[in-house]
């Protein structure tokens, strides 16, 4: 196993920290306390709190639209939206603090980061909305999907993967494929068309 990075090791710190007191309330000193590192060494690292957010943040979406390419692109499009919706929700159920804190602090970046950091975030996530968005009309389409509000879907997907890290607690690689199984088919079984394959 590769040996983690001082800098990743403070990422790791800071992540946990702003899960546990919520951004706003976490410190530079509280995480360089909690990392065992002086304030100064710790601005070698990350120029500010403001900067770790946004790292954060921005591979959280990068790794989240990375997983639309695992997606077979010739399967039918309610089964693409399965296969992203099952890799989401497997995502998710690993949960690490950095998931967390996407879901937790999101809402909140036009508060917490800069103008031209909200600019970027915003634009990688309008990539994953159209990502997902395709699918979800391809879907209606073909007949395959109900004919509901996109942006709706959307956002309930999105709902159902937010709160799992919170709730999700028992691990084990068969918890964790239940989990995977069992949401993947409630999200689906919303979706699909009566009579049109199985959730």
């Amino acid at each position: 196993m590769p040996k983690i990075s001082r800098r990743d090791d403070v990422r790791a710190t800071a992540a946990r920290v702003f899960r546990e007191y919520g951004y706003s309330s976490a410190t530079m000193d509280l995480i360089a306390d909690t990392v065992g590192l002086n304030k100064g060494t710790l601005y070698h690292y990350y120029p500010s709190k403001s900067a770790i957010l946004f790292e954060l943040l921005s591979d959280q979406i990068d790794e989240t639209i990375a997983l639309a390419d695992k997606v077979p692109s010739d399967a039918q499009p309610s089964e693409r939206l399965r296969e992203l919706v099952r890799l989401q929700v497997e995502r998710v159920a690993g949960v690490s603090d950095e998931v967390a804190v996407f879901f937790h602090e999101i809402p909140w970046i036009e508060k917490n980061l800069p103008a031209e950091q909200v600019k970027d975030l915003r634009q990688r996530i309008d990539t994953y909305r159209r990502i997902t968005e395709g699918l979800l009309t391809d879907g209606s389409a073909a007949g395959e999907l109900r004919g509901m509000d996109v942006a709706m879907i959307q956002y309930s997907i999105i709902g159902v993967l937010a709160y799992v890290p919170e709730w999700f607690r028992h691990r084990s690689p068969e918890a964790t494929a239940e989990v995977v199984d069992g949401l993947s088919t409630f999200v689906m079984s919303g979706v699909l068309r009566s009579g049109f394959g199985s959730a």
